[in-house]
């Protein structure tokens, strides 16, 4: 009777290795997939990165033009401006 339970216990110890044997297993499938998830998130958030900054790019070089143009149409209104007091002023 003595035999029955040792070999009862190491059934239940192989089992049990065998158990973590395929949690490990698998745990190393989830790390892989999460590092291929990891490497796949990284290479979109670079993607929007890059898309980001042409946009800006483009936003800035757009609003450098308008302003550019809203200088030209102030300096113009303030010639036109300074000029009607000049010659109002010249007449009296």
């Amino acid at each position: 009777m003595t035999t029955q339970p040792s070999t009862d216990l190491e059934q239940r110890v192989s089992r049990l290795e065998g158990a973590y044997e395929q949690v490990s297993e698998r745990l190393g499938d989830l790390f892989q997939a999460i590092a291929g998830l990891r490497a796949d998130m990284h290479a979109e958030i670079g993607g929007l990165r890059s898309e980001m900054n042409e946009g800006q790019a483009a936003l800035r070089g757009e609003m450098n033009s308008r302003f550019n143009v809203l200088l030209v149409l102030l300096g113009t209104l303030w010639a036109t401006t300074v000029g009607g007091f000049i010659a109002l002023f010249t007449r009296l």
